[in-house]
């Protein structure tokens, strides 16, 4: 053990850490693996951290490739969080020795982008976003970031280098925070405001518009999840059967316990799993996790139905966990027969 320390050390990170990944029987020899395909013993810090943070993603089964990308961190081909993970991406799909071009161009190796391209490309977004971060300040400056994120020039950017020049242009459009950033402030100006009537129409002079439910899954990290089918397998006739069983089609699942009233806590859930499965022509079922019987209560079950149809969705089904138990235990009772499970 006090070898892997040592190793991964050598990578850059400290004595707490390296003892920690060593002690961990699934990093600890994927890590070390990767160390040995580079066929180095010291390395840089940005290329130690890639290669660590390589070895929390990857496995055999899902990133055949592992050592091909390690060696390319190790000779400076791969630079970034970004190329690595594009890098992850390609070679769950493909086999990167038989066409290293193509891999180069999906990695985005040998893109350098200057600090003079990070500037204009984000003085444009800026730009483009003008008039309402004037109107809404740094309210607005979440969905200016975004766009910068998704603009295809900055695609290989230093992402340190992005947000720094980012915050740097910001500043100097908006000015530091001041009364008007601050949400309590913004709080007694509501009251003081006129009724809701004047405000709304106050609102539609500026030209705010709701966002739809559309948009919401077509803009930043939720925006690249995968199509049905795509997500990699270990088996590919998982896939397969998967497609069977769904036809191809987006199915959701929201999972409450029915043991009290649903808040605003769970309003994220709902909104991403109905309104993911609507954008995208699926359905989202309705299934009470009811694993806690003395807690329960009928009551609970019908308020959680009413606010989800209240907030414009309808359960495809209404399923509950309890459905499944006996099906489990079952199970539980073969395993155990089989020598798989004990009690």
């Amino acid at each position: 053990m006090d070898g892997l320390i040592t190793k991964f050390e050598a990578l850059g990170l400290t004595a707490d850490k390296a003892k920690e990944a060593a002690g961990n029987k699934k990093l600890a020899p994927t890590l070390d693996g990767l160390i040995t395909a580079t066929g180095q013993s010291s390395f840089s810090k940005n290329t130690g951290m890639l290669l660590y943070k390589l070895a929390a993603k990857v496995t055999k089964e899902k990133t055949p490739h592992g050592d091909y990308i390690a060696q390319a961190i190790g000779s400076g081909r791969l630079g970034s969080d970004e190329q690595v993970s594009a890098a992850t991406k390609f070679c769950s799909k493909n086999d990167p020795t038989a066409d290293e071009k193509a891999f180069d161009a999906a990695c985005g190796v040998g893109v350098v982008v200057s600090d003079a391209e990070i500037s204009a490309a984000i003085a444009g977004v800026l730009d483009s976003f003008k008039d309402t971060l004037l109107a809404e300040r740094y309210r607005a400056l979440g969905r200016a970031l975004g766009k910068v994120k998704s603009t295809a020039a900055l695609q290989w950017a230093d992402s340190g280098k992005v947000k720094s020049e980012f915050d740097a242009q910001a500043l100097a459009l908006l000015g530091p925070k001041d009364e008007r950033d601050d949400p309590a402030a913004a709080k007694k100006a509501a009251k003081k405001a006129a009724p809701k009537a004047a405000s709304a129409k106050s609102a539609e002079s500026r030209g705010w518009e709701p966002a739809t439910l559309e948009s919401m899954f077509a803009e930043g990290e939720i925006s690249r999840l995968h199509k049905v089918g795509e997500n990699p397998q270990i088996k590919p006739e998982l896939t397969a059967e998967h497609l069977r069983a769904t036809g191809g089609q987006v199915i959701t699942r929201f999972p409450p316990e029915p043991n009290g009233f649903l808040h605003i806590g769970h309003a994220k859930a709902i909104n991403v799993n109905f309104g993911y499965a609507k954008t995208h022509g699926g359905v989202c079922n309705l299934r009470y996790d009811d694993t806690n019987p003395e807690a329960e209560e009928q009551v609970y079950v019908d308020s959680i139905l009413e606010i989800i149809r209240w907030l414009g969705f309808e359960p495809h089904q209404v399923l509950y966990s309890s459905d499944y138990f006996q099906q489990l235990y079952d199970l539980a009772v073969q395993l155990t027969e089989r020598g798989l499970a004990y009690v």
